[in-house]
């Protein structure tokens, strides 16, 4: 058999080798392609020596949650041509994303990358929208993203609860009720309450807003015995009904009309008073200038989180 002269560390080793000295070549010889232990791909490591795993990272986290998004996107799926010719990439390009989003294509990259900062709810919406995303993704998407939930998104016209309307229905004549929206529109109501209030069958659709009625409406303004402590009260009611809203521009619309035209209202909002609307009782003047009392329960509906059903029940007299 013929010799073998291996060199080891510079030194010539000379003759037939051991199988230590075909070891330890072997290995000196990886250890120098990959010097100081460091991973690559065609040399991971084994043991201890190699990569910590990943885990759970918020940015890794959205970047996949993106890719996988847009891979799910047909072009026609979403308003694009049909492709004509062979796509290596499933769904939607990033380009094609990024236009769809009104965003650059360098911010979609280093979203995918991992590498963008804290996008803002205007881009995340615009991404949300693009790739079609559900409700739950959508919340997801935020929750990744921005560590938060997502705003509220409204429908343009609210309607009431069917829940809350057979509830009203159910109700027996006598007993005033009202359903109140995510602005305190006044979406449903029954006879008694507009004997107890204020002919909301009268009024166009734009003033049935009990907000609006208790500080710019005279006549139920005249209803109440204590008009001042119902209104304040109510105020500090409406604040804490629709913080979740305050962003929608309806809600903002009717805060600013009533700021600039009552001044007991720009006084009493500038106090930033909160009362969740609950329970308790309220005076009346009737028409005959007699004084009453009922008593206000608050409902809140199951399924639309915003609505809430208002009873009125007489306070029995001791």
């Amino acid at each position: 058999m013929l010799g073998l002269d291996v060199e080891v560390d510079g030194d010539v080793v000379h003759g037939r080798p051991s199988r230590a000295l075909d070891w330890l070549a072997v290995t000196r010889s990886m250890i120098n392609r990959n010097p100081a232990g460091q991973q690559s791909r065609t040399d991971p490591g084994t043991g201890s020596a190699t990569l910590p795993p990943a885990g759970l990272d918020r940015q890794r986290e959205l970047a996949d949650f993106l890719r996988r998004r847009r891979a799910q996107i047909a072009p026609e799926q979403a308003g694009l041509p049909a492709p004509t010719g062979h796509r290596r990439t499933p769904g939607l390009r990033r380009e094609e994303l990024a236009a769809l989003s009104g965003i650059s294509v360098d911010w979609y990259i280093r979203l995918e990358q991992g590498r963008a900062e804290r996008p803002s709810p205007s881009v995340l919406d615009s991404l949300a929208g693009a790739l079609q995303l559900t409700p739950d993704e959508r919340s997801h998407l935020y929750a990744l993203a921005r560590s938060e939930q997502p705003p509220l998104h409204q429908p343009a016209a609210e309607t009431v609860d069917p829940s809350m309307q057979r509830i009203l229905h159910s109700l027996a004549d006598d007993v005033a009720a009202y359903v109140l929206g995510r602005r305190w529109d006044v979406l449903a109501w029954n006879r008694a309450a507009c004997e107890l209030l204020v002919d909301f069958d009268a009024l166009p659709p734009a003033r049935r807003n009990l907000i609006e009625l208790t500080f710019l409406d005279a006549a139920m303004r005249d209803r109440y015995l204590d008009w001042q402590l119902v209104a304040r009260s109510t105020l500090a009611n409406f604040r804490a009904a629709v913080a979740r809203n305050l962003e929608q521009p309806e809600t903002a619309a009717l805060v600013d009309h009533l700021r600039t035209t009552d001044a007991h209202f720009m006084e009493w909002w500038n106090l930033h008073e909160v009362q969740e609307k609950t329970a308790g009782v309220k005076r009346f003047r009737g028409p005959d200038r007699t004084s009453f009392e009922m008593r206000y329960e608050s409902v809140l509906s199951p399924t639309a989180p915003d609505q809430r059903l208002i009873i009125y029940t007489a306070v029995a007299e001791s």
